[in-house]
């Protein structure tokens, strides 16, 4: 069976999925809490794009994963309803700019994303550092907005290693976002778990 990885930010998150799947914490010299099961190892990575990068680059180096999963919260930019989860289709950087057309494709790209047949509805995704309490800030056309897939993707991607993200909407990325999201926080979970189930089929 292939060892799964799953990078996951925020505690709140990693809770909800630890005592789903009946992950144990292990002992590790990693500066990061890392849990574990027959077949899959959980890393919590901390908020944000470069956070979520070393994570998963720690993730693959240390325990040999041939399928990287990001799971966890996303705010909504068009409309969706809060506690509702979803695959991610693809996704980008909505905080990148360089005004040199050599390195435009790679900060510019878009990363496709591996989606099981089961999937339901998908959504397009975009990352950036930063939390969103104006969704109209965001207008590269995405549906949600969160501040991890993109690193998680893009090092999945460069390691040619199939890379799943899964989304749920605990808020609508509007100015009172942050006291919806941990309102929202369990119920958009509880779905995102459900789809993780469907992807570790």
């Amino acid at each position: 069976m292939t060892n799964i990885g799953i990078v996951c930010a925020m505690r709140e998150e990693v809770e909800k999925i630890t005592t789903a799947f009946n992950l144990t914490q292990i002992d590790s010299y990693l500066d990061y809490p890392i849990y574990q099961n027959t077949h899959i190892t959980l890393i919590e990575s901390s908020i944000g794009k470069v956070a979520s990068t070393l994570a998963t680059t720690t993730l693959i180096d240390q325990f040999n994963v041939g399928k990287i999963i990001n799971i966890g919260l996303a705010g909504a930019i068009k409309p969706i309803p809060a506690g509702s989860a979803y695959f991610v289709q693809s996704v980008t950087q909505h905080d990148a700019f360089i005004p040199f057309d050599n390195y435009q494709r790679d900060m510019y790209q878009s990363i496709d994303c591996y989606v099981p047949e089961q999937s339901g509805e998908m959504l397009v995704l975009t990352t950036g550092d930063q939390f969103i309490t104006d969704n109209s800030q965001i207008k590269n056309g995405a549906d949600i907005v969160d501040m991890e897939g993109f690193g998680v993707a893009y090092v999945a991607n460069r390691r040619h290693i199939p890379v799943t993200l899964i989304k749920g909407a605990s808020d609508d990325a509007n100015n009172s976002s942050e006291a919806e999201l941990f309102k929202n926080l369990n119920n958009a979970m509880e779905q995102t778990i459900v789809l993780l189930k469907i992807a570790l089929n």
